[in-house]
């Protein structure tokens, strides 16, 4: 693997780029943020939008720019040039796949690219067979960190790990994409890969995942309590006079609108007040405050 020296060299060089940039700035997981001026050309632009429609869920805009390139029906004899662009390529499988678009259309242009190894780890991911040895494993784990982390696992780290290895000629061949590819790959294996089984990092990891379950259990356990405990309260509320329930049928319109808005008010909160009650018990079982979000 390259040395840090090589790694911040390669990323200055890449600034240049707008598309470069965009693609590196999706597979870090940062939002995208760049000055699309007139130098930009109007293809990397819509690149740079379908990133940002992706990151945001916006399915309106990824659809805006979809249905214009989905127009494009390039045959094996006469391609269109954004065909065997990879960048733009796996791209439109992630927002494809995300915003559940049909991929009878993006299966074809794969089947009129050239055939080599990033064409058949492309159809693999579509096809989701992730494990295959034809595919480069770089490209399929930095598609999983993107769409669907469920799938990535101690064995798929460890193949990349030994792709990227092997690889002792990425920068020689100048191959942006899967040098991108790489580099963040190189990153993720460092950030998720676990200790081997019965280690004591894997046992503490089995364990965190554990303790996170029980405690969702008795945050509800707690939050069905107090639930219980409010509803006991008001039945003990005393029987008001005919006189006084007359009176608020008078006013029923008021107390609806009053109720109305505070169940609004109420569903709004439910999902703030479950987090906050899973966090409260996590604390009070001396879970680390540091580690919170990343559960």
């Amino acid at each position: 693997m390259v040395s840090i020296d090589n790694r911040i060299t390669y990323k200055d060089r890449i600034k240049s780029s707008a598309k470069l940039v965009a693609f590196d700035q999706f597979l870090s997981g940062s939002a995208v943020n760049l000055n699309l001026n007139s130098e930009v050309s109007d293809s990397d632009k819509q690149f740079v939008n379908m990133i940002a429609a992706i990151q945001t869920n916006n399915k309106t805009a990824f659809e805006q720019i979809y249905s214009l390139k989905s127009k494009s029906n390039p045959s094996r004899d006469s391609p269109a040039p954004f065909v065997n662009d990879d960048y733009l390529i796996l791209i439109l499988i992630i927002g494809i796949q995300k915003f559940g678009f049909d991929t009878n259309w993006i299966k074809n242009i794969l089947s009129i690219r050239s055939r080599n190894i990033i064409t058949i780890t492309l159809e693999n991911i579509l096809n989701k067979n992730y494990s295959s040895t034809s595919n480069q494993m770089e490209v399929v784990l930095v598609y999983l960190n993107l769409y669907d982390q469920s799938f990535i696992n101690n064995q798929l780290l460890n193949n990349t790990f030994k792709s990227i290895m092997d690889n002792t000629v990425l920068f020689e061949n100048r191959n942006d994409f899967q040098i991108l590819s790489a580099l963040r790959a190189y990153e993720l294996i460092i950030e998720l890969k676990e200790g081997p089984e019965g280690s004591e990092m894997h046992l503490l990891k089995k364990f965190n995942d554990s303790f996170i379950r029980r405690t969702k259990i008795l945050s509800w356990l707690l939050q069905a309590s107090l639930f219980s405990f409010a509803v006991y309260e008001l039945l003990k509320l005393p029987v008001y006079s005919p006189e006084f329930v007359k009176k608020i049928n008078d006013y029923g319109y008021v107390f609806t609108l009053i109720g109305a808005s505070g169940i609004t008010v109420l569903s709004n909160q439910l999902s703030f007040i479950k987090r906050k009650s899973q966090e409260f018990t996590m604390r009070l079982l001396g879970y680390p405050k540091e580690m919170l979000k990343q559960s």
